[in-house]
């Protein structure tokens, strides 16, 4: 309510502003029209000036009229009466818009006002409430945070042992394969849509508005090891991963970090990504059922955090 005031009023004082600034440009010609009349008017600098200002404003204006419609009417040029009541009607039609407005703001402060008198009110007065007027405060509380809800999936990602892989290796290049190692998981995050993220020294945890984006992704980076591996990375060891996926509805909106972000459905998947397998990804039943005919989607016959786990493998490599 607050928010629908504040910009009630706001647009109510910008119609203000734009209905003066337009009635000012009428009075402007009106002025430079007269001054015109003068058979002297070129002596003065100051009458220069101001026909001057008024035909850079007029001329531009005239022009572009002549361009959109016609203007030669019974052979006399009406270009200049148009642009008058063309800025006219507009300086009339902001200056209702305005006074719409600033009714709105009158109403929408008496029934906040009123809302003040209920049991928000009697709370800041430092009443005491019933049972009653608490469940009220409870219900429209929940109904508030219920329309924050958000159907988001989650990509829990991290290198398998990544502290033994840097043993006996040079510091500097293992540093190089791991910064190599996150610019190319990024380019698969970018590529599948990932709303945000956030990387500890070796994983990553991924938000994503869609099941199928997850899994995409997280099949992407996968699948990208190899060549990764081959070609890139200069240690002794191999890259492998393990990938936990999970979704659900979730507290969040576009402004918050991935990393403030707390909730059950994302502890899953971190959970499903400690309990998988290398080179693999865990999901949980509840995010694949409905997506098993577009991904295959194995039973793996065990269960994590109370969900029943499914797994995709790369290949004879993942292993428990």
């Amino acid at each position: 309510m607050a928010f629908k005031i504040l910009a009630a009023r706001v647009l109510a004082d910008l119609a203000r502003v734009f209905k003066a600034l337009l009635l000012s440009l009428l009075l402007l010609y009106a002025v430079s029209a007269l001054l015109t009349g003068f058979k002297d008017a070129d002596r003065y600098p100051a009458v220069r000036r101001i026909i001057a200002f008024e035909a850079s404003l007029e001329k531009p204006a005239v022009a572009g009229i002549k361009s959109h419609i016609p203007t030669n009417f019974k052979g006399r040029d009406i270009s200049g009466l148009l642009l008058l009541s063309a800025v006219y009607f507009l300086a009339i039609g902001i200056g209702i818009a305005g006074a719409a407005l600033r009714v709105k703001v009158i109403r929408l402060e008496k029934e906040l006002q009123i809302k003040g008198q209920g049991v928000l009110g009697k709370v800041a007065k430092g009443g005491k409430l019933g049972r009653t007027e608490l469940l009220e405060i409870y219900a429209e509380t929940k109904k508030s945070l219920d329309l924050q809800k958000t159907h988001m999936a989650f990509l829990s990602i991290d290198i398998v042992d990544s502290t033994g892989m840097k043993v006996g290796e040079d510091k500097g290049i293992a540093e190089h394969d791991f910064r190599q190692y996150k610019h190319m998981v990024e380019k698969v995050l970018r590529a599948n849509k990932a709303l945000k993220e956030t990387w500890t020294p070796d994983g990553v945890m991924i938000c994503f508005a869609a099941t199928a984006d997850a899994i995409r992704a997280a099949q992407g980076v996968i699948l990208g090891l190899e060549p990764f591996n081959a070609g890139v990375k200069a240690i002794k060891r191999d890259f492998a991963i393990r990938a936990g996926i999970n979704a659900g509805e979730v507290f969040a909106d576009d402004s918050t970090p991935m990393e403030e972000m707390t909730d059950r459905v994302i502890d899953i998947a971190g959970h499903m990504q400690k309990h998988g397998i290398i080179d693999g990804i865990c999901i949980s039943g509840p995010a694949i059922l409905p997506l098993l005919k577009e991904f295959p989607f194995t039973d793996a016959a065990r269960v994590v955090d109370g969900c029943a786990v499914y797994e995709w493998r790369r290949g004879p490599r993942a292993a428990a």
